[in-house]
């Protein structure tokens, strides 16, 4: 028994050292199907970036978040206040001042000029992307979607979706 405990102690040190060596860029998430994400969204808005205005919450501390307006062009589905809105203002983890950049993963790059579709979730009073990346698709110069790449700027195309296909499954059957 004592040679058991042993054995599995040494087999838990060995995989803690691999997993604790292992690089991080070896993980691969495989984005959620976009019907399960706009049964998550509460609005689903359609826009242009206007602004950005990256600050420090907190100066005593180094994270930067970033204010995003969004100029709205259509809204699919949400409450009231989104259809008769013409700007949304998101903010999202991360940003860069002249003294400080901060990079969060999984957060998308938005710059004023970018067309964009969310699907946004509510948080207390505020609006964010559903999963900050999931939630964000950019809109190309040929109406195709594309999902945010690792550094957070359009990259991978969302093979068959379009803002006409988001709207009639962000409002179900007719």
């Amino acid at each position: 028994m004592v040679l058991g405990v042993k054995r599995a102690l040494a087999m838990l040190g060995v995989l803690t050292l691999v997993a604790a060596t292992a690089p991080g860029e070896a993980m691969t998430v495989v984005p959620a199907p976009l019907d399960a994400l706009l049964r998550e969204a509460d609005a689903v808005v359609r826009g242009v970036v206007t602004a950005t205005r990256a600050e420090a919450e907190d100066p005593a501390r180094p994270q930067l978040w970033t204010r995003v307006t969004i100029g709205i062009v259509d809204v699919a589905s949400g409450p009231h206040e989104l259809a008769v809105a013409r700007s949304l203002e998101i903010r999202l983890p991360g940003g860069e001042t002249e003294a400080l950049r901060t990079v969060v993963p999984g957060v998308p790059a938005l710059v004023p000029g970018d067309e964009v579709i969310l699907l946004l979730v509510r948080r207390g009073e505020a609006w964010l992307p559903l999963g900050y990346s999931l939630g964000t698709l950019f809109v190309d110069g040929h109406e195709r979607l594309r999902r945010a790449g690792s550094d957070g700027r359009p990259a991978r195309l969302v093979p068959g979706a379009s803002w006409s296909s988001l709207v009639r499954g962000a409002l179900g059957p007719p």
